[in-house]
C-alpha cells in the first residue's frame, strides 16, 4: 500500500476499535488513527495530511467532504447509499478482511498504471520499544519480522542490554556464531569494504527473517553513540538488499528517543495493568516534554495477550 496513514472515524466505538486492531495486522508500515467525532478528525487534519479516510455514513455528506483526504471510503449499511463524487462506498457488515481488500482493490483501480511507476527509494525502519518489560516485546517483533520477511527482505536487530539470545535463536554455523552486532559496528567504524556483503556473511536466518546476533555484553552496547547507530541503519537501508529493518530496542541504547524519531513506524506493546499503564503514561509524557511528539504520531500501541 502506497499510503502512509489510514484514519478511521466511526460512531460505533467498539466496531471501530476492532477494525483498527485487524488492520494493524495487515500492513505494519502504515500508521493507523481512530476518531469518533468530526471535531477530532478536523483538528487532526490541520496537523497531518490524511492519505486514506474510512468514515461512517452517519456523518452528513457535506461535512464528510470538508475533511481533506487523498482517498475517502464510506462505511455504508446499504450498498446503494448515495455518496459524493470522490467517495467510495464499502459495505459495513462484512469481515475486516473484506473491507481491507475492497480498499486495496479500489485504490488499484483509481491509480491504474501509475502504480507501476512507483519505485522503492528507501527502506523502512521499524522500531519496537516499550517502557513495560517482560510482556513479550521481542516475541512480537520477531513474529512481525517473520510475516514481513515472507514477502520482502527484512533484517532484525536486537538492541537490548540483555537480549535473551539463546532462548529465541538457535545458533547458526560456527562461522556466524562468533560474529555479532559489535563486530558490525566495528566494521562500520573502519569504513572499509562492502557493507551488504559483510552483513550477508554475518546474518543468520529465523525462517526467512535475517538477523545479526546481538551484543553479548551490555558494556559493548554502552560504547556505541547515537550517531553511530543512525549511520549504521542508514547504510543498511541504502546499501543492502533489505526493504525493512526491525529494531528491537532496549533502555540502554544511546539516543533512544532520537532513534525512535527516525523510524517510519514505532510499535509500543503494552498490557492492561495499573502499573504498566502508569509506566506507559510516564513514557508518553516524557516524549511530549522533550519535544518528541513526532514519535507519538507514528506510534502504534499493541495490546499483548
Amino acid at each position: 500500500m502506497y499510503a502512509k496513514n489510514l484514519v478511521i472515524c466511526d460512531r460505533q466505538q467498539q466496531y471501530a476499535r476492532n477494525l483498527l486492531q485487524m488492520f494493524s495486522r495487515k500492513e505494519p508500515g502504515i500508521q493507523l488513527y481512530l476518531f469518533h467525532t468530526l471535531e477530532e478528525i478536523r483538528h487532526f487534519a490541520q496537523q497531518k495530511k490524511i492519505h486514506l479516510l474510512l468514515i461512517g455514513e452517519e456523518y452528513p455528506q457535506k461535512q464528510r467532504e470538508r475533511i481533506p483526504a487523498r482517498e475517502r471510503f464510506v462505511l455504508v449499511k446499504d450498498e446503494q447509499e448515495s455518496l459524493g463524487e470522490e467517495e467510495t462506498g464499502i459495505y459495513r457488515y462484512q469481515s475486516a478482511d473484506g473491507i481491507w481488500t475492497q480498499i486495496l482493490e479500489s485504490m488499484k483501480e483509481k491509480k491504474g498504471p501509475q502504480t507501476k511507476t512507483m519505485v522503492k527509494t528507501d527502506g523502512e525502519l521499524i522500531g519496537v520499544y516499550s517502557p513495560i518489560h517482560r510482556i513479550g516485546k521481542t516475541r512480537f517483533a520477531l513474529n512481525m519480522g517473520k510475516k514481513l520477511a515472507a514477502r520482502k527482505p527484512v533484517l532484525y536487530l536486537n538492541l537490548e542490554e540483555y537480549a535473551g539470545f539463546t532462548y529465541y535463536f538457535r545458533e547458526g554455523s560456527k562461522e556466524k556464531m562468533g560474529q555479532n552486532l559489535a563486530d558490525l559496528i566495528y566494521y562500520v567504524r573502519q569504513e572499509k569494504g562492502n557493507l551488504g556483503m559483510r552483513i550477508s556473511m554475518m546474518a543468520a536466518q529465523y525462517d526467512k527473517l535475517d538477523y545479526i546476533r546481538p551484543m553479548p555484553y551490555m558494556q559493548d552496547m554502552q560504547t556505541v553513540q547515537c550517531e553511530e547507530w543512525i549511520q549504521l541503519f542508514r547504510q543498511i537501508l541504502n546499501e543492502c538488499i533489505y526493504e525493512a529493518v526491525i529494531l528491537d530496542l532496549g533502555d540502554s541504547v544511546d539516543g533512544l528517543f532520537q532513534i525512535l524519531e527516525i523510524c517510519n513506524t514505532v510499535y509500543t506493546p503494552y498490557i492492561e495493568d495499573r502499573i504498566a499503564m502508569a509506566k506507559l503514561a510516564e513514557y508518553t509524557e516524557n516524549l511530549r516534554k522533550t519535544g518528541m511528539d513526532s514519535v507519538l504520531e507514528k506510534t502504534i500501541q499493541k495490546k499483548m495477550r
